[in-house]
């Protein structure tokens, strides 16, 4: 099964992104991805940055989180990352949904690493903590406590 789930990943997921924003062309190039269960079953996304020009989109969906490594060509001002945010999502969601619905059907696992091509030290620190965690069972979530 997760031999399938690496199939669809380096088909679907391990491409360089062109998107004009603004008039100005911008680069994205997938990095890495990992596929993990979620608590709940509900659709949500979020974006983490890590570095100026590296950022995290998570997709929940249909009870699993997918985790998308993306590095920029340049640093994107507010605007431009909303844009890219935008286009980002218009582009993979179809994809996500055939990793996940393929995962729904097969796939037994907490947590797996289906890309991980040329991320930078400070990508794989933060990707493979994500990894750790969703393992471990814990919350990828920073928990704090009320004073």
């Amino acid at each position: 099964m997760r031999d399938e789930l690496y199939s669809i990943a380096r088909r679907e997921f391990a491409e360089d992104l062109i998107f004009e924003i603004e008039g100005k062309p911008v680069t994205l190039s997938i990095k890495g991805l990992l596929i993990a269960r979620a608590e709940r079953e509900g659709y949500n996304f979020s974006f983490f940055e890590v570095t100026e020009t590296e950022t995290v989109l998570a997709v929940q969906m249909k009870g699993f989180i997918v985790y998308i490594a993306i590095e920029s060509d340049e640093e994107l001002d507010d605007e431009e990352y909303a844009e890219v945010g935008k286009a980002l999502l218009e582009h993979l969601t179809p994809k996500i949904a055939l990793l996940v619905t393929k995962a729904e059907k097969d796939y037994s696992g907490k947590a797996d690493i289906l890309l991980d091509d040329g991320m930078s030290p400070d990508m794989k620190e933060f990707f493979y903590s994500l990894f750790v965690k969703h393992r471990q069972g814990k919350s990828p979530y920073e928990q704090t406590e009320v004073a």
